[in-house]
């Protein structure tokens, strides 16, 4: 019977991408809506009961983590560290202390509110920044000296650390302890000497393309670090995604150039496990059992303060540093943008015991909307302003 399970997960993996291609919606946008549709919420088909499907959900949640750490420019960074570190912890920390706040007011999971409204997806930022970057091409400023999608990948790079460390110390209420601090720092000292062998692996790499090409011996590394780090992450007391995460941002570091990986690691992931993770996720959402408790209020709520924490968040810091006042507000709005990290936090609290599924299925949907709407919000700026500057432009020529 999961069999069949999974045959429909992989069927309705197939249609997401066609019906995005047609309808131009985000494609993780419309598989979770696929879970929903077919998972517990409407049509019952699709169950994250068996050990199969359950499999799939918890290894496409690493990998999703893993994926974003992979994103993280770290060269970028140490160019751009300043401007990424003010941006990147105010982002996080203004609409933490909203949605913190918020939730204590509310009685809903103060934790996770406060982690689900500080959040941004470094993988929904990335291509709506690339896409948006010749727009700001004519604005005077400091947005001038660095691409806009560098800095907002590198402030993004940031506030998904933050948000790590808050998954791992507020969600699950483990707190900074004595003794979680000593583990955490002693698993440190241990990996040191793994990165020093990683790094002369980096550098022997060029001499190895026999390896490389016969067992694609760097994707299988990758892999294996993946797993070791999600699993150390586990030994020491934080949730498994933290290790995967930081296992991704230490690819990133030790493979800077090599595309080769990067387009490998993609495509395993995209070819099954991180498609399956947002359709399970979907449906898992049970929509009924949020009417009847009562908290389908909660999204417009949840939507209008995290979007107005983010924006003051980035906005503040960016004007303050010199960047345009419609880079600083288009920032704000694509990093509004929530995927990711939110589920792993609601589903770790999930796990815990700390929210029942009605919690779950309301930050899930909180997801999805900011998914769909940061982005349109973020072009809409954008190509109003670039119409403004090109008017302007050509009322200058013409004076």
């Amino acid at each position: 019977m999961e069999l069949l399970t999974l045959a429909l997960v992989g069927l309705l993996a197939l249609i997401a991408p066609l019906i995005s291609k047609v309808t131009e919606v985000p494609c993780v946008v419309l598989e979770i809506a696929l879970g929903i549709i077919f998972g517990q919420s409407v049509l019952g088909l699709v169950s994250v009961e068996g050990p199969w499907t359950t499999f799939l959900f918890d290894f496409g949640l690493i990998y999703l983590l893993f994926m974003a750490g992979l994103e993280v420019e770290a060269k970028f960074l140490r160019q751009n560290a300043f401007d990424s570190m003010v941006i990147g912890v105010l982002s996080t920390l203004v609409p933490l202390a909203m949605g913190y706040s918020f939730g204590w007011a509310v009685g809903f999971s103060p934790e996770l509110t406060g982690v689900i409204f500080s959040t941004t997806s470094v993988g929904v930022v990335l291509p709506a920044a690339k896409e948006m970057e010749h727009l700001f091409q004519g604005l005077a400023g400091r947005s001038g000296e660095v691409p806009f999608h560098k800095l907002l990948i590198g402030a993004t790079a940031v506030s998904d650390m933050l948000s790590m460390f808050m998954l791992a110390f507020m969600i699950e209420r483990r707190g900074a302890n004595i003794q979680t601090l000593a583990l955490i720092a002693a698993a440190g000292i241990l990996l040191l000497p793994f990165y020093r062998a990683l790094q002369a692996y980096g550098r022997l790499a060029s001499r190895m393309i026999e390896l490389e090409r016969r067992y694609h011996f760097t994707t299988r590394m990758s892999m294996v670090l993946m797993i070791v780090l999600a699993a150390a992450a586990e030994l020491i007391g934080v949730h498994a995604v933290v290790g995967s995460f930081f296992a991704g941002v230490l690819v990133s570091v030790l493979t800077e150039g090599y595309e080769r990986l990067g387009e490998s690691l993609i495509s395993f992931g995209y070819s099954l496990f991180l498609p399956a993770f947002f359709l399970l996720a979907g449906a898992k959402v049970n929509l009924p059992e949020v009417a009847a408790a009562g908290e389908l209020w909660l999204l417009p709520a949840f939507l209008a303060l995290s979007y107005v924490g983010k924006l003051v968040g980035v906005y503040v810091p960016a004007r303050l540093r010199g960047h345009g006042k419609e880079v600083s507000l288009t920032m704000g709005t694509l990093m509004w943008a929530k995927l990711s990290l939110v589920i792993a936090a609601s589903e770790a609290a999930l796990r815990l015991g700390l929210v029942d599924v009605s919690v779950y299925s309301t930050a899930v949907l909180f997801a999805l909307f900011t998914v769909l709407l940061a982005p349109l919000a973020a072009k809409i700026l954008a190509s109003k302003t670039a119409a403004d500057v090109a008017r302007a432009q050509r009322l200058g020529e013409v004076i």
